[in-house]
């Protein structure tokens, strides 16, 4: 038990979304475990936490945190970047900017239809927004508060208090909504998350496709891609 306690503890610790954060999370999960696992603790430490810190989710934003990419995926190639056409051998085409794939559109019009409570404040030249994790319909100041100033004193406090609270940030300018930013663990992978574009339903900066709506709440879209054909008896 303590092994996948141990495993569970390090994940989290991997999601840290800032240095600041990584930081005090990474002395409260020393402080943790110390006792308990001295030997792997030590190793730990020496290796992890002081010569090869860079592993943590947000060590550089907008870079692949995997090496994924550096893989061969013939299918996500054609699903996603051929726009399912046929094209010459050799040649594709590539996003050169934020996109929102298939899987991302349902989740997002679900989170919109739980109408949850979310703070927003406005700045200068772009918005703020705090929204409740997990299964909360609203967060208070003091839960904003205890989020922005790292007010958690074990690693468990950390586990509990660190990801219940998601910050969005969208341009002021409704046009650039999907150069949003989160720090969601979804963003910090695909660069786009259910709660920017959630966020830019509501805000009537765009619509989700009518694929979207189909899919009851709290289930997830099939992974074979919608067919492009109209349903058969259907007025062409």
């Amino acid at each position: 038990m303590e092994q996948g306690d141990l495993i569970e503890d390090i994940d989290a610790l991997q999601l840290a979304q800032s240095e600041q954060i990584f930081t005090k999370a990474s002395n409260r999960f020393i402080r943790k475990w110390n006792r308990k696992e001295s030997t792997f603790i030590e190793y730990f430490q020496k290796e992890w936490l002081t010569s090869h810190r860079g592993w943590y989710e947000d060590i550089q934003q907008l870079t692949p945190s995997t090496n994924n990419d550096l893989e061969s995926n013939n299918k996500v190639i054609k699903d996603e970047n051929t726009f399912r056409e046929r094209l010459p051998l050799g040649l594709k085409q590539f996003h050169d900017e934020q996109t929102v794939t298939l899987d991302i559109w349902p989740s997002s019009y679900q989170w919109v239809k739980l109408d949850k409570s979310v703070v927003s404040i406005e700045l200068e030249n772009e918005i703020e927004f705090y929204i409740p994790g997990g299964q909360q319909l609203s967060i208070s100041k003091n839960e904003i508060d205890v989020m922005k100033k790292l007010k958690w004193y074990s690693f468990d406090q950390y586990k509990a208090k660190a990801f219940n609270i998601w910050h969005v940030i969208l341009p002021m300018d409704s046009a650039k909504w999907l150069n949003g930013q989160c720090n969601c663990p979804v963003y910090f992978k695909k660069f786009m998350c259910k709660y920017i574009v959630g966020l830019a339903i509501r805000l009537n900066y765009c619509k989700p496709p009518p694929a979207a709506k189909n899919i009851p709440i709290g289930e997830k879209r099939r992974r074979d891609r919608p067919s492009k054909a109209k349903k058969a008896l259907l007025i062409q």
